[in-house]
């Protein structure tokens, strides 16, 4: 998907992240307590960089609700931040692991809020039409 795509539907994938954390939705299973606040705060270094600043102490997966707030409080800021470093082929950042582009990194964090909205939107369509458990856990069972 091209990166204007994943732009514009930002909100859309926050949102539909927000839906599903927020419904019966199973996902203890699932790395999403792991991944998603380290992702916020890659995107959050992005932003850093351009005079935002997203902070949050909220352990796992609802750290997502703490910055979808403060998204929708500076949507219009963000929101120019993140086509401006899209546009820009050449700024870089430093990070723990070494120098990346500014625009790769934004991207990447994009594609992921992309893939785990479809992917949780897949997981609460099965679970609507009540599609069979392919798998046994027993852990889940206790």
């Amino acid at each position: 998907m091209e990166a204007a795509a994943l732009y514009f539907r930002f909100k859309d994938n926050l949102a539909t992240i927000a839906g599903a954390l927020n419904s019966k939705l199973e996902v203890r299973s699932m790395p999403y307590n792991t991944s998603i606040p380290l992702e916020i705060d890659l995107l959050a270094d992005v932003l850093r960089l351009h005079g935002l600043d997203f902070q949050s102490t909220t352990p796992g997966a609802t750290r997502l609700f703490d910055f979808q707030q403060w998204y929708a409080q500076n949507e219009e800021q963000v929101n120019n931040i993140m086509q401006r470093v899209l546009e820009d082929k050449r700024a870089y950042m430093k990070t723990a692991t070494g120098t990346v582009l500014q625009k790769e990194m934004l991207y990447r964090r994009l594609e992921y809020f992309k893939e785990t909205a479809h992917t949780l939107e897949v997981m609460m369509t099965q679970q609507q039409l009540h599609s069979p458990k392919h798998f046994s856990y027993p852990f889940l069972g206790k």
